[in-house]
């Protein structure tokens, strides 16, 4: 167990000092000589920016080309603005700015007017922004936060009140941006740019931070969440002479390998010491021949091992070709088939006992054990694949290439027949599955075939490529079905009119409304929240008139007056006001709006008595109405998106823009391990992508749906280890690796693993 000190936080936060202003300061100067640089690279994107959009020859190429002239004219006042704000933020402490304009959008929210309102787009997009920042610099954040809460001697801080956080940076760069005259759109697009170059330079700083406090003694025994893997130790040929070897009992000397205790072999040093396992030697050289010969030992020369002699290997052959004609245990039988590949290799290993060949075959057993061991492999398809274990211990004895050259042809056969077996499983029909079949067919002809002729090796895997392609169409259709399907649900809904929806759900049972205005609103407002939405999208302008309608409907209902009216009060004139501007915008005529107007306050007047028995009527209909205004204000709140079968996911605190870079990146064909509703895992492949990414879709290996996700689903499913990815690598390259690094790199390891 480690002895090392963890800082006890709460330490720091009780006992009151006074705060570290020499390393506040040390923190602003090396915060404030950064951005001058950023600034420079900003610029010049916004300029590459606005120019391709002048030279794409559309309706807008000549408003660009002027915001191109702005910049060029205005960037140099833009950033010594930045750069002095930003000089008046860090003497002031580098905290929290005050953001005037979003509490003046807040306190104005009641407002009923279609005119659009950009505050709170900005506070979205500085938001957006250190939200960002944040999740992207991870640990590192965290960190930087304990220790400025350790320098500033707060009890809490929010991450928008930490000194140098990365919101206030945004605001300063937007508001400037902002004086420039463009329009928001393009201020906005603008601050996008400054958003994906400043984020590795905020990562950095804080990175950066942190290593120099540890070194100033703050904090330093703080521990992080490691998350970066430790990479692979590389496979060459010197890695793997040194496992087999060890496996075989061979001890590292100055001159080579010597047996260890108990081991009866030969010693042969060799010039330069060390056997060289991953090469062919022969020509003289000694050792074994390569690729195609018998792999007889050859006498005399230098050979970098330690040789068998040929009467031992004419045994071990005889032994192998009798294990390769018996019939291996059912797939159902796990632990005879487990156990019959053991004592297969064991009884070659014995063979040969005192020679480094003996580890050869350890090491081509152990990677066996490790496909028997593959939970992402069927029953049936550990049985084929553990059929080619002798056939590679010849191969790997024959030629030491075969560790170390990803394109043996033996290697690529039984990764391909591996990769192809990962999202197989059996069905009711596997009497006439033509890739199990095919697999067998294979297996079967090497056993039966193969004896020291690499060769073969090269004209089945050409065969199985063949197979493979043959099944893959014949799967594919499968997938195509499916495909069209989701595409034609996908064009479908594009075409969605989201304004006919929203009024169609809105209206749907009111029955106490003027005619007047139950046609207005089904045919005029309509058209009027279609246009807004077309031009605007899901603006405050279309969030407006969506909630005119439903307010009006609300203020008709016959029972307000009486059980709300004090609200009723306070919204009927700014209602009306806001009804009447979209009529006008609507081009109605101004005697078609007086009617209606008139009609609306007519109805009004209808409700103005006292309370009598009618109002518990009047109750259940607003009650009804109120349900419905919900089912339409969802349209309007939420963007529609595609919709998609999946289940509600728990959150975990990770960093889930870690898992949305992932799903973004995807390309199909990739395979996955699905968590179900009972449970249990299916195996699905994605398959496809519908819209940009819109919908992914997975399906089992013949083609049949077996799920589908958002990318936020996708994201916060693999978050949650509800959708495992299956390693892309070829699995015997991985498992390759794995034994390199748990039997290479450590030599103490070597020392003490256990022989076949």
């Amino acid at each position: 167990m480690s002895t090392a000190t963890v800082t006890e936080l709460s330490k720091h936060r009780t006992v009151r000092r006074h705060p570290d202003g020499r390393r506040l300061s040390a923190l602003s100067e090396r915060y404030e000589d950064a951005v001058p640089a950023l600034l420079d690279r900003f610029f010049s994107a916004a300029d590459d920016f606005l120019f391709k959009q002048a030279e794409k020859n559309t309706v807008d190429s000549t408003d660009y080309f002027e915001q191109l002239r702005v910049l060029r004219r205005r960037k140099v006042e833009v950033r010594a603005g930045i750069l002095s704000d930003l000089s008046d933020w860090l003497q002031s402490g580098a905290q929290q700015l005050k953001d005037d304009e979003a509490e003046a959008a807040y306190s104005s929210s009641d407002e009923l007017t279609l005119m659009d309102d950009s505050a709170l787009e900005r506070t979205l997009a500085v938001d957006s922004f250190m939200n960002r920042t944040l999740e992207r610099s991870g640990d590192q954040w965290l960190a930087f936060h304990e220790r400025m809460m350790a320098l500033t001697c707060e009890k809490s801080l929010r991450d928008k009140e930490t000194p140098f956080n990365p919101g206030a940076l945004g605001q300063l760069v937007l508001r400037r941006l902002d004086t420039m005259g463009m329009p928001f759109k393009t201020v906005l697009m603008l601050f996008r740019l400054f958003d994906d170059l400043a984020i590795s330079q905020l990562e950095a700083f804080y990175k950066n931070s942190n290593t120099w406090l540890i070194e100033e003694g703050i904090l330093p025994n703080l521990r992080l969440i490691q998350s970066a893997s430790t990479s692979s130790s590389p496979v060459n040929a010197q890695t793997i002479a040194q496992i087999s070897a060890s496996l075989a009992g061979f001890q590292p000397s100055s001159g080579g390998f010597a047996p260890g205790p108990g081991s009866q072999g030969q010693y042969f040093a060799g010039s330069g010491g060390g056997f060289s396992g991953g090469q062919s030697v022969g020509g003289g050289q000694g050792g074994f021949s390569g690729s195609g010969s018998a792999g007889y030992p050859q006498s005399g020369g230098n050979a970098n091992g330690v040789m068998i002699d040929p009467a031992i290997w004419q045994q071990m052959l005889q032994s192998m070709s009798t294990f390769q004609a018996q019939p291996a245990p059912a797939p159902q039988q796990m632990d005879d088939l487990k156990q019959w590949t053991s004592h297969q290799a064991q009884s070659i290993s014995k063979q040969a006992e005192g020679t480094l060949e003996a580890g050869t075959v350890s090491l081509v057993a152990m990677l066996f054990e490790y496909i028997l061991d593959d939970e992402h492999l069927s029953a049936h398809m550990k049985q084929l694949l553990a059929r080619l274990q002798i056939p590679v211990i010849k191969v790997a004895i024959i030629d030491k290439t075969f560790f170390t050259d990803t394109d043996h042809s033996a290697r690529l056969l039984l990764n391909r027949m591996a990769r192809a077996a990962t999202g197989w499983k059996p069905d009711a029909n596997i009497e006439n599955d033509a890739l199990l079949d095919g697999m067998e067919k294979i297996v079967s002809e090497l056993n039966h075939d193969f004896d020291d002729d690499l060769t073969i090796f090269d004209r089945l895997l050409d065969e199985f490529s063949e197979l493979l392609t043959t099944y893959e169409q014949q799967q594919g259709a499968a997938v195509d079905q499916v495909r069209e399907v989701e595409e034609q649900e996908y064009q479908t809904h594009q075409q969605q009119d989201r304004a006919r929806i929203f009024m169609d759900r809105l209206l749907d049972g009111v029955t106490d409304l003027p005619d007047t205005v139950h046609k207005l609103l089904d045919k005029h407002w309509y058209r009027l929240m279609k246009n807004i939405f077309d031009q605007q999208g899901e603006s405050k302008a279309w969030q407006t008139s969506a909630r005119i309608a439903r307010e009006l409907i609300w203020s008709l209902q016959p029972s307000i007056q009486v059980t709300h009216p004090s609200r009723f009060e306070k919204v009927v004139p700014k209602l009306l006001q806001g009804f009447e501007q979209g009529l006008k915008s609507a081009n109605l005529s101004d005697s078609t709006i007086r009617l209606v107007l008139d009609d609306i306050q007519n109805h009004h007047r209808l409700y103005e008595g006292d309370i009598n028995e009618s109002v518990w009527d009047a109750q259940e209909k607003l009650d009804r109405f109120e349900q419905q205004s919900e089912l339409a204000e969802a349209v309007v709140e939420d963007p529609l998106p595609l919709p998609v079968d999946e289940p509600v996911v728990q959150l975990k605190n990770a960093d889930l823009s870690y898992y949305l870079d992932q799903v973004e990146s995807m390309t199909e064909g990739l395979w996955f391990d699905i968590e179900q509703s009972d449970g249990s895992f299916e195996r699905g492949q994605l398959t496809m992508i519908i819209g940009t990414g819109s919908k992914y879709v997975f399906t089992d290996y013949q083609g049949n749906k077996v799920a589908e996700r958002s990318a936020i689903g996708l994201a916060m499913a693999m978050r949650n280890d509800q959708f495992i990815p299956i390693a892309e690598d070829p699995l015997f390259d991985r498992m390759i690796d794995t034994l390199v690094d748990e039997l290479g790199g450590d030599p103490s390891k070597q020392a003490t693993v256990t022989r076949h």
